[in-house]
C-alpha cells in the first residue's frame, strides 16, 4: 500500500470532519541544514555513484521495445526485477516477461523464467512473483523461480488470483490471494504448503505487511475509536505484540521489519508531527528523526531501512518545495538530502528536467535502488546508488 499516514489522514479528515481535524499548512524548509550535517561534528556524509539502468538495455531487431522494472536489492547489490520485451501493440498487445538481474552495469535476463513477473527476491537468488493465468481479466497465480524453473504455488480454495508479495531468505513467502468474491486474503507459503494467515481476533484487516528472515511479520491496523496501531506477529507461536505510538502522538504506522526484529515506522499526528523511528524487539519506540515541525515541515509517506537501521524517507507530499526530495537518515538525529550525496553527474537525470530521486530500498552496505521521475508514481528511469569513498555517517 502507498496510502500512509499523511495522505490517508487527509482523506479521513475530509470524510469525517467531526472526528478528524483538518490538516494545517506548513512553511518551507532550508535543505542547507541537511547539506551541512557533515560539517557540524555529526560525521562524514556518505557519497554515492549513480548508475542508470534503462540506458543499459538493448533492443533486439525482432522486438518493438524493452523495459526493466526492479523490485529488490540484495546485500551483494544485485537488483532483481522484471524484464519485458514488447512484440506487438496493435491489434493485440503481445509481450514476453522474464525475471532479470541488474549487476555490474548490465541487465541479465533469466531466460528459463519466461512468463514470470518478479515482485521479490532473497539473498539465495530465489525470486517470488506470479504468472498470468487469464490475460483478459489479468488473473494470476503465485510462483517462485529458483534459477532453473518456475514453480506455481498451490491455490487456496476459491482462489481466482494470487501473487507472492514478500519473500525471506528461507523462502517463506507471504501471498495475497483473491477469492471469487474479490476478497483479498493474506496467506503464508511455508514447507510447500499455503495457509491463510490468521493473526487472531485482535488483528482485523491488517495492511502494510512486512516479514524478516525469522518469519516474524509486522503490519498496521485501524482500531475504531483508538486509531492506527502497529503490530508484530510470530506465526509459529501466534504471539502478537502491539506497537504503540509515543504518548505525544495518537497514531502509529509500520513500514518494515528487519532481521534484528526492529520495526520501522511513524509515531504521528496526521498531517503534522511525524516521529520516524524503530520499535525494538521489546516493542519500545526509538525516535530517529522528527518532521512535520516548523524547523523540518516535511510530511512524508514511505520509509525503508536495512539491518543497520539506516532509514530512507521518500514520497514527500508537503511542503511543495520538498516535493521531489528524498532523504537518508544514517543515524539518529541526522537527515541528509539524498540528491546532495550523489557526487557524479547522473547521465540519466540530465536529460529529464524537474525530476527527483525516489528510493525503493537500501541494502546492508548502504547501497540504494529506486527510480527518477517528476513524482513518486512516475518512472522515467531506474537507478542504483553505490557507496564510494570513506564517508562514514
Amino acid at each position: 500500500m502507498k496510502n500512509i499516514p499523511a495522505s490517508l489522514y487527509a482523506k479521513l479528515a475530509e470524510k469525517h470532519p467531526d472526528k478528524f481535524q483538518p490538516l494545517e499548512s506548513s512553511g518551507n524548509t532550508d535543505s542547507s541544514l541537511e547539506k551541512a550535517a557533515g560539517d557540524t561534528g555529526l560525521g562524514i556524509a556518505p557519497q554515492y555513484r549513480y548508475s542508470g539502468i534503462l540506458e543499459t538495455l538493448t533492443i533486439p531487431p525482432e522486438v518493438l521495445d524493452v523495459s526493466f522494472s526492479p523490485s529488490t536489492i540484495t546485500n551483494e547489490s544485485r537488483v532483481y526485477g522484471t524484464f519485458i520485451e514488447f512484440l506487438e501493440f496493435e491489434p493485440l498487445f503481445i509481450f514476453n516477461s522474464y525475471a532479470a538481474i541488474f549487476e555490474q552495469g548490465t541487465v541479465n535476463i533469466l531466460l528459463k523464467s519466461k512468463g514470470f513477473f518478479a515482485n521479490r527476491a532473497n539473498e539465495g537468488g530465489t525470486i517470488g512473483g506470479f504468472v498470468i493465468t487469464d490475460l483478459e481479466n489479468f488473473f494470476t497465480q503465485a510462483a517462485l523461480f529458483d534459477g532453473n524453473e518456475v514453480r506455481l504455488l498451490p491455490r487456496l480454495p476459491g482462489e481466482i488470483s494470487s501473487q507472492v508479495v514478500l519473500l525471506n531468505d528461507p523462502s517463506v513467502a507471504i501471498i495475497f490471494s483473491l477469492d471469487e468474491n474479490f476478497n483479498e486474503r493474506p496467506a503464508l507459503y511455508k514447507n510447500g504448503q499455503v495457509t491463510l494467515l490468521d493473526f487472531g481476533p485482535d488483528i482485523q484487516s491488517p495492511f502494510s505487511l512486512s516479514m524478516n528472515n525469522k518469519g516474524i511479520i509486522a503490519g498496521t491496523l485501524f482500531i475504531d475509536g483508538l486509531g492506527f496501531r502497529g503490530f508484530r506477529f510470530n506465526p509459529d507461536t501466534n504471539l502478537v505484540t502491539m506497537l504503540e505510538p509515543l504518548p505525544t502522538e495518537p497514531d502509529a504506522w509500520t513500514m518494515g521489519i528487519n532481521n534484528r526484529d526492529n520495526v520501522l515506522g511513524y509515531s504521528f499526528v496526521g498531517g503534522a508531527i511525524e516521529r520516524i523511528g524503530v520499535w525494538d524487539a521489546k516493542g519500545k519506540f526509538h525516535t530517529y528523526f522528527v518532521e512535520g515541525t516548523l524547523e523540518f515541515p516535511t510530511v512524508s509517506n514511505v520509509l525503508r531501512f536495512n539491518d543497520n537501521n539506516q532509514i530512507l524517507i521518500t514520497f514527500v507530499t508537503r511542503p511543495f518545495s520538498e516535493f521531489r526530495n528524498s532523504y537518508l537518515i544514517p543515524k539518529p538525529g541526522v537527515r541528509l538530502n539524498l540528491a546532495d550525496l550523489v557526487v557524479d553527474e547522473p547521465a540519466g537525470i540530465g536529460s529529464f528536467p524537474n525530476v527527483g530521486l525516489f528510493p525503493s530500498g537500501i541494502n546492508n552496505q548502504g547501497n540504494i535502488f529506486g527510480h527518477i521521475g517528476p513524482t513518486f508514481f512516475f518512472d522515467l528511469n531506474y537507478f542504483l546508488l553505490e557507496r564510494i569513498g570513506v564517508g562514514t555517517p
